[in-house]
């Protein structure tokens, strides 16, 4: 009866109103206690009148990101490296100066229509020349850009109207054909009033420089010169220009490998980027089994490797790293050489010219000449253009040929001692020549001629063994028959007459 009183306090919609109703007074009947049944129902009305939680409205992790407006922009700005923002920032100050100077103010890029602009770059392009040098004689400073430079300022300025959302191409489309019309002209002009330079390539490191470096670094062993060894090491094996190629590398960058003919080699794990890797849309991947094969000799780029990697903090996160003071004074009392502090991005440039001025070198080479270097070498032994682009990153055959566009000092000689027969061919011509000239290719499987020995009418004796002529004269008709050519699978018979 006391229970029947204390449900009565309590609207009667409170029970039937839930679904729970029913079942909170079969619980109450069942309850022996009045105090007992008072708490259970205040519970229970109290939880039905609760609002409900819908499940799709509780928090949970997001899966996308969320980005402000400058993080938007600043991801856009990536598309472009930071020297290519240096040199499109150039170019644009260049034409406000130019701008400044005939007509008192800037260029409104933004709203200027393409004739107008049309009508200005057709003056800037015929209009621009270098800056006078104040520390120079002026008579001895470039009265016109190169050829390159002009064309890249066309470039920063095109660059820029895309940035800033104009829909024009000063390049290719027809309103800017005045334009480039004076731009054609003006560099014709320079190239027939003698003002167009040749372009400056890249220096390919000569044999003799080589084999200074090569003895310099491997001099001894300490800190100084293992950070030297394998950092030369790599520009040549990966074919790197040594500069963004390094400073992306960290040491667990490497994969020490075998060939299916058991032969050890190094590759690399992750993709690096390079001027003529930059990723994005258009991107292709990258050539990523680039290896690095281990010669077995104690100068082995695949120990110094080793080696370095070892004598590297294991905490570093940068494969080139600031050296131990201690450890360069007494490097065999020290396992860690090299702690966690990455070498600047500026640091490696002087890599090279170090590298160059300690071995004595004729010169200074920059990072870039190993480059060169390297890809010269490639096209002179005899591999197929293909092949060097593998090697190279190359995206087209044009960009190689830019770089095998150098004969050797031998090369040279031979080709004005062939031309001075023509003009004085009653002249006895020398020409310098090497001590061997390998017969064979790298891709050549030919094996190797019985050893054998043969003297020619001149009393000068040719000793071929395997595949390698060995020629003790100045004959120039040996010269121009050996010199700078190469042989594969081939069978020469040699006729003399005695004396």
């Amino acid at each position: 009866m006391a229970v029947r009183l204390l449900l009565e306090d309590f609207d009667e919609g409170d029970l039937n109103d839930s679904a729970a109703g029913a079942d909170t007074l079969m619980e109450i009947s069942a309850s022996t206690s009045n105090d007992e049944a008072l708490r259970e129902i205040a519970k229970a009305l109290a939880e039905e009148n609760q609002p409900s939680i819908s499940t799709s409205t509780k928090s949970k992790p997001k899966r996308f990101k969320s980005l402000t407006e400058v993080d938007l922009k600043e991801i856009e700005d990536n598309r472009h490296a930071k020297s290519t923002k240096r040199k499109t920032k150039w170019g644009v100050n260049l034409l406000q100066e130019w701008s400044r100077e005939k007509f008192g103010q800037e260029i409104d890029l933004h709203t200027i229509s393409p004739e107008n602009l049309n009508n200005n770059l057709r003056h800037f392009y015929a209009e621009i020349q270098p800056k006078p040098s104040e520390k120079e004689n002026q008579e001895e400073t470039s009265s016109e850009y190169h050829k390159n430079t002009i064309k890249g300022i066309r470039s920063a300025l095109n660059r820029h109207l895309n940035d800033i959302g104009r829909n024009i191409d000063i390049v290719k489309d027809k309103e800017f054909k005045q334009a480039n019309a004076a731009l054609q002209g003006k560099l014709k002009q320079n190239m027939q009033l003698g003002l167009s330079k040749p372009t400056q390539h890249k220096a390919v490191i000569s044999p003799a420089d080589l084999q200074k470096i090569s003895t310099y670094l491997t001099s001894g062993v300490n800190p100084v010169l293992l950070r030297y060894r394998v950092w030369f090491d790599l520009s040549i094996h990966f074919v790197s220009r040594g500069l963004e190629f390094h400073q992306q590398l960290n040491p667990q960058y490497f994969l020490f490998l075998e060939d299916d003919n058991g032969n050890e080699y190094v590759a690399l794990s992750h993709e690096t980027k390079q001027k003529n890797w930059q990723g994005g849309l258009s991107n292709q991947e990258a050539p990523q089994d680039k290896r690095m094969y281990a010669t077995g000799e104690p100068t082995c780029p695949v120990l110094s490797l080793k080696s370095f990697l070892r004598h590297t903090d294991t905490q570093a996160d940068a494969l080139f790293n600031h050296i131990v003071k201690d450890a360069s004074v007494s490097p065999q009392l020290h396992d860690t050489w090299y702690m966690a502090k990455p070498v600047k991005p500026y640091q490696f440039t002087k890599f090279m010219p170090d590298i160059s001025r300690n071995a004595g070198c004729t010169r200074n080479y920059t990072a870039h000449c190993l480059r060169a270097t390297t890809i010269q070498a490639l096209n002179d032994d005899g591999f197929e253009i293909r092949h060097i682009m593998f090697m190279s990153g190359h995206r087209n055959e044009a960009s190689v040929r830019s770089y095998n566009r150098e004969c050797s000092t031998e090369q040279k000689h031979s080709l004005s001692k062939a031309l001075a027969r023509v003009s004085r061919p009653e002249a006895n011509h020398s020409v310098p020549q090497r001590r061997t000239t390998n017969l064979s290719g790298p891709t050549s499987t030919a094996p190797a001629p019985p050893t054998s020995a043969m003297e020619t009418s001149d009393g000068n004796t040719f000793n071929i063994n395997n595949n390698t002529l060995n020629r003790n004269s100045s004959n120039s008709l040996y010269a121009s028959f050996i010199n700078n050519s190469s042989f594969n699978n081939c069978t020469f018979n040699f006729a003399s007459n005695s004396q």
